[in-house]
């Protein structure tokens, strides 16, 4: 009975050391995979930094391109603001030489001038009758008279025209300003297209940085847990092994106890042989021995 119940417990200590062995096995994978997507998310932390410097420099050029733009458009607006400011003064000065027109009943004032410098041609030049001449005079007098109440018109005219020049240099100033706009976006074509592929490369690269993270939790967790599993199990393996311990010690003292209840019960018997005077065998003898040893 003893020595099956002694088998029973070799067999539980050889399977909690199959057990333990595993355990300690799985824990040291978990480990392995727990650091290895530990250095993969540190290498990818690592090239995100990496990939965030770049497009800061190439944002930074980018912001020069975009203040130089910025400032183009400005002034290309400026220069639009000032064209549509100068075609609402022209409009209200042709308004007003409209109705001039309209009042003296003039529609080419400058065709009257051309007529009188015609008609005076025409009186020095050719021989005309008295009365032709003196028609030729007074129409030369009466387009006079109407030339002359169309000079509030010239001021109207000069106006104008200086307006008009106007509104044509800023009209090609904005157009410059438009063609600089137009250069430096194409310059600096390539620097956006730069932007935007490291813009989307570093969103690819925090997904499988969030990627690795996630696998390096889960690993983490499932290494502390079974860390905590193999804690227990070795916990309540000691427990069990000193309570091995102890039933040894108890049967080792139990044993010595019965051993050294049969030598005194020898030695008594070896006393009393002496005590009767009988012949005492080597048995007897290492008994006795024994006893007076103690």
């Amino acid at each position: 009975m003893v020595m099956a119940e002694k088998t029973d417990v070799k067999e539980k200590i050889v399977e909690a050391v199959k057990d333990t062995t595993s355990l300690k096995a799985k824990l040291d994978d978990l480990n392995a995979k727990k650091e290895e997507w530990f250095k993969k998310k540190e290498e990818l932390k690592d090239k995100i930094a990496e990939l965030i410097k770049k497009v800061k420099d190439v944002k930074s050029n980018n912001d020069t391109f975009s203040d130089k733009i910025k400032k183009f458009k400005e002034e290309r607006e400026k220069h639009n603001k000032a064209v549509r400011v100068l075609i609402e003064k022209i409009k209200e000065i042709n308004e007003k030489k409209k109705a001039q027109l309209i009042k003296l009943d003039i529609k080419n004032p400058s065709a009257i001038i051309k007529e009188v410098e015609k008609l005076e041609t025409d009186l020095e030049t050719q021989a005309l009758s008295f009365n032709k001449e003196k028609q030729l005079m007074k129409k030369i007098k009466d387009l006079k008279k109407k030339a002359a109440k169309v000079k509030d018109l010239d001021v109207l005219l000069t106006e104008s025209k200086d307006l008009s020049k106007k509104i044509d240099d800023a009209k090609k100033k904005a157009e410059e300003f438009h063609n600089k706009i137009k250069e430096t976006v194409k310059e600096n074509k390539e620097g956006y297209k730069e932007f935007n592929s490291l813009s989307k490369e570093i969103n690819k690269v925090k997904k499988e940085q969030e990627d690795a993270f996630d696998k390096f939790i889960k690993y983490k967790q499932e290494f502390s847990e079974l860390n905590k599993q193999l804690k227990d199990d070795q916990k309540v393996k000691k427990t069990h092994k000193e309570k091995v311990e102890e039933k040894k010690k108890a049967a080792r003292k139990k044993k010595q106890q019965s051993d050294d209840k049969k030598i005194e019960e020898k030695a008594k018997g070896v006393e009393e042989k002496i005590k009767k005077k009988k012949v005492l065998t080597t048995e007897d003898l290492i008994a006795f021995q024994g006893t007076h040893d103690e």
